[in-house]
C-alpha cells in the first residue's frame, strides 16, 4: 500500500483512506463514486444565484497585512450564505474581530488562517455591523 501526503490529508493507494484530521476517531470513508466535472465551475452563479459574499480590499484605507483575517472571515461568510441558500441578508464574519483578538497571529503584521479557523471555533465572532474593518 503507497500512500501520498497533501496538506491535512493522506491519500492511501488502496480501497480506503482515512483523513489524518480524523485518524483519532477512527472514521474511514470510502472513495466517492466517480463522476463527470464540469469544465466550469462558480459560486457566483449558480443557475442565476450568487452564493458569494462581498469581496474585500485590506488595503482600503492604508495598507495592512491582514489578508489571513480577511480570508479566514470571507470563506466561513461564504459557506454561511451556501448553506442558507443565498437567504438575505449576507452575514459578513468580521476580520476585525480576528486582527484585534486572536493572540497566536500578529493583526496587521501577518497572521495564519488555520490559527484564524480554530479561534472563530473556540470564542464567539461577530459580524460586521458590529465590529467595522
Amino acid at each position: 500500500m503507497k500512500s501520498f501526503a497533501l496538506g491535512l490529508i493522506t491519500f492511501v493507494a488502496s480501497a480506503r483512506y482515512i483523513p489524518d484530521a480524523m485518524n483519532d476517531n477512527g472514521f474511514q470513508r470510502e472513495p466517492l463514486q466517480q463522476v463527470q466535472l464540469p469544465t466550469n465551475f462558480t459560486w457566483a452563479n449558480v443557475d442565476g444565484t450568487n452564493y458569494l459574499t462581498n469581496i474585500r480590499n485590506q488595503h482600503i484605507p492604508q495598507y495592512c497585512g491582514s489578508c489571513w483575517a480577511h480570508a479566514a472571515t470571507s470563506v466561513l461568510s461564504d459557506r454561511i450564505k451556501i448553506a442558507r441558500k443565498a437567504a438575505w441578508p449576507d452575514i459578513n464574519i468580521a476580520p476585525q474581530v480576528l486582527i484585534s483578538c486572536q493572540s497566536t497571529s500578529f493583526g496587521c503584521d501577518g497572521g495564519d488562517p488555520i490559527a484564524a479557523f480554530r479561534w472563530m471555533k473556540q470564542h464567539e465572532i461577530t459580524d460586521e455591523t458590529c465590529s467595522i474593518y
